[in-house]
């Protein structure tokens, strides 16, 4: 299955679970249980590095000021040849995302950034992942030394390997809170631990 066609497969995913249509048998992602959901807060090896980054759109935003700074925020990992994790984490993304938006919870942020910027170029990722997702989705990119940067600052390993760990990172607003959830967990669980951030 080429890449194109993996990445509309999971976003008719997301829109199926959405509509209630397709769900595990036991109602939840089989890596992460409702009850096993960890929620830890993030040790303080933990930097938060403000690089100029780039938008999947071509937008310049710094990833401390322009972003943490102003509101919480909700972030991913993805690269665009990834065809084993990322494709389940970028829904999950785009299903909180369709929860937030109803719930008209928009003063989180939504933002995925990716693990690959030296193939992942502003442009290939708005083509790649950001055009089949959530519009309120923020992607990013950008020089790959500061992509880099801030990778390193959160203790996230950079580079197209298919095994990597999957995390979703909670940071409030400021930074003052930072916190991960490891694995494939519900939206509605992440929407939960969302709700204790501030």
């Amino acid at each position: 299955m080429t890449q194109r066609r993996f990445i509309r497969a999971a976003a008719v995913i997301s829109i199926c679970m959405a509509g209630g249509m397709l769900a595990p048998e036991s109602g939840v992602w089989p890596e992460a249980r409702a009850k096993d959901l960890a929620v830890e807060t993030q040790p303080p090896t933990v930097h938060l590095i403000d690089r100029r980054l780039v938008t999947a759109q071509g937008a310049e935003v710094n990833f401390v000021s322009g972003l943490i700074a102003k509101q919480p925020i909700l972030l991913s990992f993805t690269f665009t040849g990834c065809v084993q994790l990322c494709p389940p984490s970028d829904v999950i993304m785009d299903l909180v995302a369709q929860r937030l938006g109803k719930d008209g919870l928009r003063r989180w942020k939504l933002v995925t950034l990716t693990l690959d910027p030296l193939t992942d170029t502003p442009e290939h990722l708005r083509r790649e992942r950001a055009d089949q997702m959530h519009r309120d989705r923020i992607f990013l990119s950008g020089d790959p030394a500061n992509v880099w940067s801030v990778l390193e600052g959160l203790r996230v390993q950079p580079g197209p390997n298919q095994d990597h760990d999957i995390q979703f990172l909670l940071i409030g607003t400021g930074g003052r809170d930072v916190r991960t959830i490891a694995g494939l967990p519900e939206p509605d669980d992440l929407i939960t631990a969302l709700s204790t951030v501030r």
